[in-house]
């Protein structure tokens, strides 16, 4: 077959092939580009559907390891304020104890230089003593030592009560017909006596008595509270 006929025979196929096709619908085009569009924006919608959904679960699975990371932090911070408030309290009652057995030491320092005190003023050779004795009756009593030449003195007290915060008991050097001098402040302790040194005495061969009396807080020059016990000085 020579190519003018093979050319031939194609051109009755398309012609053939024109005469028997349908013609298309009124539009379809149109309805099928409007499918394809449609499609096209339902996968979108749904790519945008999951990349939300993606989303959400990335924040709340952030959201869920911040807020038991922020727990932790809150339990750890609770337990460091814990810690802090009991090691306060344990400083506390530490500087308590402490401040407890420094005053409790301060006592022991203080009978232990009075203890001595007595010691050496019973073994003086000249020294004056003043029997004290109650002017109410009641069951205290005491006993002052002076040394005659020096005028250091210390006294012993016993049943008297504690002076109240505001009270102290004082005591008073004699001196014949002259008004009493300050001869020092006395803390009576719980065990209701006491055993201290009080300040050395000017020219103490003068003093013929001594007595004690209840005074406000600070002592005061001359006696205004209740005279507890009063006693002469002994002379040989």
């Amino acid at each position: 077959m020579s190519s003018d006929e093979h050319e031939l025979d194609d051109v009755a196929l398309e012609a053939l092939a024109e005469a028997y096709a349908e013609p298309a619908p009124a539009g379809l085009r149109a309805r099928l580009l409007a499918s394809v569009a449609s499609e096209r924006e339902h996968a979108r919608v749904m790519r945008s559907a999951r990349r939300a959904r993606l989303v959400g679960a990335l924040a709340a699975s952030i959201a869920v390891v911040c807020a038991g990371l922020l727990a932790r932090e809150l339990q750890l911070g609770r337990a460091r304020v814990a810690d802090v408030a009991a090691l306060t309290q344990q400083n506390e009652l530490l500087a308590s104890r402490l401040d407890e057995q420094g005053r409790t030491l301060a006592g022991l320092r203080d009978a232990l230089d009075a203890q001595a005190q007595i010691l050496r003023l019973v073994g003086g050779p000249r020294i004056l003593t003043a029997t004290l004795a109650p002017k109410d009756g009641s069951g205290a009593a005491g006993r002052v030592l002076l040394d005659s030449t020096s005028g250091d003195v210390a006294i012993v007290l016993s049943g008297l009560a504690p002076a109240t915060p505001d009270k102290t008991y004082e005591l008073w050097a004699i001196r014949g017909n002259r008004p009493p001098e300050p001869a020092g402040l006395v803390t009576v302790n719980a065990q209701r006596g006491v055993a201290t040194s009080v300040p050395s005495l000017d020219v103490p061969t003068e003093v013929t008595a001594f007595a004690v009396s209840l005074e406000p807080r600070g002592g005061s020059k001359s006696p205004t509270g209740p005279i507890v016990l009063v006693g002469p000085v002994a002379r040989s």
